[in-house]
């Protein structure tokens, strides 16, 4: 059965890669291509091998159910700046789907007709956050940083930074997106789009852009940024994924009952939200 996905909601599926055991990869492994397990095998640390193999078998078996191709036969190509779209498989009209992965958590977003970017970061207090957002941030943001106590400063610079990596993901440019040419703020949490980028009809205005932001588990921040006017109603809904269930996809294109979580209970849709 093909997943309902109506043109004003957007769907994000999270996913804990440090719980998996080995017969969860290698359910995994089974939907990959020859590309994806040779990326895999390169990383350096098992940890991050083990967040690329679940993050891409989680948007395998997402795409899965949204299209109705089986996951292993689902085809990527690269537009010119490198981002990832599925290349004209049956029943992919119009649909968008972005990945992120860091060790500890994944995520996969998919919406139909709308620029769409997710993305997830560890809240880690090893890294210099005053000094990185005086290189990369715009004014605007290093401003909002001053001032609040270390730990605030640490959370707020990680949620400022997944809603930038978002924005530029969904934008699908890459790094000619310059981070200090569009500003967040985050109460409540939006972007707005500076002089460097006004008139880049890629970029967009800020009334083009909707975002949301949320911690999925504590240490994590998940960010998603579609390009939606904010009062079109858009319907965001997160959900974890078990490893269980992601193996059942792998090994069944039918999957068991239930084996994709559909987002239909109230407890999955999650506000515009700061904070824990």
């Amino acid at each position: 059965m093909v997943l309902s996905l109506g043109h004003d909601e957007i769907l994000v599926w999270f996913f804990r890669p440090d719980i998996v055991e080995d017969r969860h990869l290698a359910a995994f492994g089974q939907v990959l291509d020859d590309a994806e397990r040779a990326r895999a095998g390169r990383f350096h640390f098992p940890e991050d091998s083990r967040s690329y193999c679940c993050a891409h078998a989680l948007g395998r078996c997402v795409l899965q159910a949204a299209t109705g191709v089986p996951a292993r036969d689902i085809r990527f190509r690269d537009n010119a700046h490198g981002k990832p779209e599925l290349d004209g498989e049956p029943g992919v009209s119009g649909l968008r789907f972005n990945l992120s992965h860091t060790r500890g958590l994944v995520c996969c977003g998919i919406t139909r007709n709308r620029d769409l970017g997710v993305d997830v970061e560890c809240v880690s207090r090893d890294v210099d956050v005053d000094d990185l957002a005086r290189r990369v941030f715009a004014p605007e943001e290093v401003a909002s940083l001053q001032g609040l106590a270390e730990e605030a400063r640490c959370e707020a610079f990680y949620s400022i930074w997944v809603l930038k990596e978002a924005y530029t993901k969904a934008v699908g440019r890459g790094l000619s997106i310059p981070l200090d040419g569009f500003s967040i703020r985050l109460d409540p949490p939006c972007i707005e789009i500076g002089a460097l980028l006004r008139g880049d009809p890629d970029a967009g205005s800020t009334d083009e852009w909707d975002v949301r932001l949320m911690h999925p588990m504590p240490g994590y921040v998940l960010a998603a940024a579609v390009r939606a006017a904010p009062g079109d109603g858009m319907l965001y809904r997160f959900c974890e994924m078990t490893p269980d269930a992601l193996a059942s996809l792998c090994g069944d294109p039918d999957g068991e009952e239930g084996g994709l979580p559909i987002l239909d209970g109230g407890q999955d849709i999650l506000p515009n939200m700061h904070g824990g």
